[in-house]
């Protein structure tokens, strides 16, 4: 994985304008907890009083950068020592271990998260945790029981939201108090709305005449001293928000109830319905501060929600939509041939108007067949082998001849292109031979077409970049730079991507066990045979890799194994340029007439080979 998270935070005291967003250590789950790559977190009234400094009166800025966020939705990406319960690619809902949930990745105590419900997105998951148990909480520490009536502060925010609904299940009558906008939705709700502001008492006692049992106080307004004359009694009263409660005489709760007990209950009354939480607004990571500054606005209706996941790129969309027709077959539903066809129809149409190149000749390197493309200008050139992917079973170097043509006229290489024998024809380790055989040629005769035999380099996608992988450990020192565009480094897949985009996307866990299959069945090979795997090379063979570029996609089930190969890469000590496309999907590189984010990494990958050749 990735050894860098992204996270909110503030570094001084003050309004929205003091968060920043900053680049941290990845977190590493400690004994009885998981890691969760975050979707979706809630903003909270807690994070803007600890913002402004409230908890630490007399303290002019905080010691260091401090995080904000306690709830959060993802999906778990690594466990700790003794954590059983769990499996990496879970979807879960629940509250982090510290103050940190606004963040692209945080630690949960394992006993303190649930499994999110399929009928939830992540939004509507992280918007729970603390609206949930503050709700649930406080009105058990009330005592609320049916025939009792229930006051409620701030109503139409999220935990007032979650207090009027729960009260309601429960029995009791519900006074809500809100903003005018707000009314018609607490009536739905099932809550006699009145609004704020001078002659609320007069309001209330109108709105309830047998008079008010018990107060929650969600707002924090100053409306203590009138909640106690209408209950007679400040134990009949709860705040959450009013940091004079004890003034008053009134409980300030905060002893937080673990989020599985309060799930228990919670969660089948939304699965079945009787619970809702709307989302007042959904904000991405880069636009915190809107959130926050929209939260201490007030008068909201519902939670506020900052999303960390980059959203599916519109043109990635709308490629899917119109490849993934309702009831029309995928490529892996079809035969072998068909679906090379189909494939390389859609790679002839999707390459867009490549790069000019000098010239291209069809070959023959040891039996391979192979398609050669040379630059303009004077020779040597240097050298790209460019491995086609397609899960070893579809594609050719004839539908990524725009793909090709790119690699040769922006870099200015001379570009060789493997028509290696594909599966399930020629199954494993067929294709790694083809390469390997290619690659000896290109060292032993490409001198003689033009090229540079000491500025070599090798790259790929997807099955590719495996084969890629694969040989750059074959042959240490033969290449400059490896380019390793959305890697299959691990066919095990054991990481969250797998299941987190394993389906609805262009690869899909089907597609990848149809393409394994034609490829491995049979075969008697290991998934962790470092050549079906590189992943699983020893530390001493990546060592001694070439300098590294692996690209990977958001929205692919291999996102997660590319990142990983990259850190191993690292580790070795390997000089690695890894870049993620977080808003796109597995086959992107390929497709720049649809996806125009293809062009920026198609000229990411020809800078890095520049650079390697200068």
């Amino acid at each position: 994985m990735s050894a860098i998270a992204r996270r909110l935070q503030h570094a001084a005291y003050g309004g929205p304008e003091v968060l920043e967003l900053a680049d941290v250590p990845l977190p590493e789950p400690g004994p009885g907890q998981v890691r969760v790559r975050i979707h979706a977190a809630g903003a909270n009234a807690l994070d803007s009083k600890k913002r402004r400094g409230l908890f630490t009166p007399g303290q002019e800025a905080p010691a260091e950068p401090q995080p904000l966020g306690l709830e959060m939705a993802g999906v778990i990406d690594a466990l700790g020592p003794g954590v059983t319960q769990w499996k990496t690619g879970q979807p879960v809902l629940g509250r982090t271990a510290q103050l940190d949930a606004v963040a692209t990745h945080a630690l949960a105590d394992a006993g303190n998260i649930v499994a999110k419900p399929d009928a939830l997105t992540f939004e509507q998951a992280a918007a729970l945790p603390v609206a949930a148990e503050t709700a649930y909480r406080t009105l058990r520490e009330l005592g609320l029981g049916a025939g009792q009536t229930l006051l409620v502060h701030a109503a139409a925010g999220g935990v007032g939201v979650m207090a009027v609904q729960l009260a309601r299940a429960w029995g009791a009558t519900v006074i809500g108090t809100a903003g005018e906008a707000n009314h018609p939705f607490l009536r739905e709700l099932g809550a006699i709305p009145v609004t704020y502001g001078d002659g609320l008492a007069e309001r209330i006692d109108a709105a309830a005449p047998q008079g008010i049992d018990v107060v929650l106080d969600a707002s924090g307004r100053g409306v203590l001293p009138l909640s106690i004359e209408l209950t007679g009694d400040p134990e009949k009263v709860v705040t959450i928000a009013d940091l004079n409660a004890t003034r008053h005489g009134v409980r300030f709760s905060r002893d937080m109830l673990p989020i599985p007990q309060v799930m228990a209950d919670v969660l089948p009354m939304i699965e079945d319905g009787h619970l809702r939480m709307p989302i007042e607004a959904a904000f991405p990571l880069e636009q915190a501060a809107e959130a926050y500054r929209r939260l201490d606005d007030g008068h909201l209706c519902g939670k506020i929600v900052i999303t960390t996941r980059t959203p599916l790129d519109p043109a990635a969309r709308a490629l899917l939509d119109m490849t993934m027709q309702p009831g029309a077959p995928q490529l892996h539903e079809l035969p072998a041939a068909v679906a090379r066809a189909a494939m390389d129809g859609m790679w002839a149409d999707l390459g867009g108007e490549p790069a000019a190149v000098a010239r291209a000749e069809d070959a023959v390197a040891d039996g391979v067949p192979v398609k050669l493309y040379w630059p303009e200008g004077e020779g040597p050139h240097p050298v790209l082998i460019w491995i086609h992917g397609g899960g070893w079973v579809l594609g050719s170097a004839a539908a990524s001849d725009a793909t090709a043509r790119d690699l040769c006229g922006l870099a200015g290489n001379l570009v060789v292109s493997v028509d290696y024998r594909l599966a399930p024809e020629h199954p494993f380790p067929a294709a790694v031979e083809d390469v390997t055989a290619v690659a000896k040629w290109v060292s032993r005769e490409i001198g003689a077409l033009g090229g540079d035999t000491t500025r070599m380099a090798v790259g790929g996608d997807s099955a590719g970049a495996n084969l890629s992988a694969v040989l750059a450990n074959a042959l240490p020192g033969t290449f400059a730079q490896q380019v390793l565009v959305y890697p299959a480094t691990d066919l095990t897949h054991p990481f969250p991507s797998y299941h987190e985009n394993g389906e609805g996307l262009m690869l899909t866990k089907d597609a990848l066990a149809w393409f394994q299959g034609h490829y491995l069945d049979g075969t008697g090979a290991d998934l962790k045979d470092p050549r079906v795997s590189p992943l699983y090379a020893d530390a001493a063979t990546l060592t001694a890799a070439p300098p590294t570029l692996v690209i990977t996609a958001g929205y692919d089930p291999l996102r997660d194994e590319g990142e990983a190969y990259a850190q191993r890469l690292r580790e070795a000590g390997v000089a690695v340029e890894q870049v993620s496309y977080e808003g796109q999907i597995h086959g992107f590189f390929s497709m720049p007439a649809a996806i125009p984010e293809a062009r920026e990494a198609i000229e990411r990958v020809t800078s890095a080979l520049r650079r390697a050749w200068a």
